[in-house]
């Protein structure tokens, strides 16, 4: 009986497939529910310039909160009128 060898597989597609399917379902759980943090928030990717990013840090450590809580709630008072 003779023991053939098991045929060369492309690699290369398979890690490009699983690659793809990876970057596809980034943001999404197993269920394809988008990801939320306990607080139900979403995470999001926003360019700032830098001279902004340097003066929102600035405010944020005078309040002594976070960026992303300066940010969330500039955003909410400006969509709520209050700016």
């Amino acid at each position: 009986m003779t023991i053939a060898l098991n045929p060369k597989r492309n690699t290369l597609a398979i890690k490009d497939s699983k690659a793809e399917d990876f970057i596809s379902g980034a943001g999404k759980t197993d269920t394809g529910d988008e990801i939320r943090d306990d607080n139900g928030r979403k995470p999001v990717m926003v360019r700032i310039p830098a001279d902004l990013l340097k003066r929102i840090d600035q405010a944020a450590r005078k309040k002594a909160i976070s960026r992303s809580s300066f940010i969330v709630s500039s955003m909410a008072d400006l969509v709520n009128g209050e700016r």
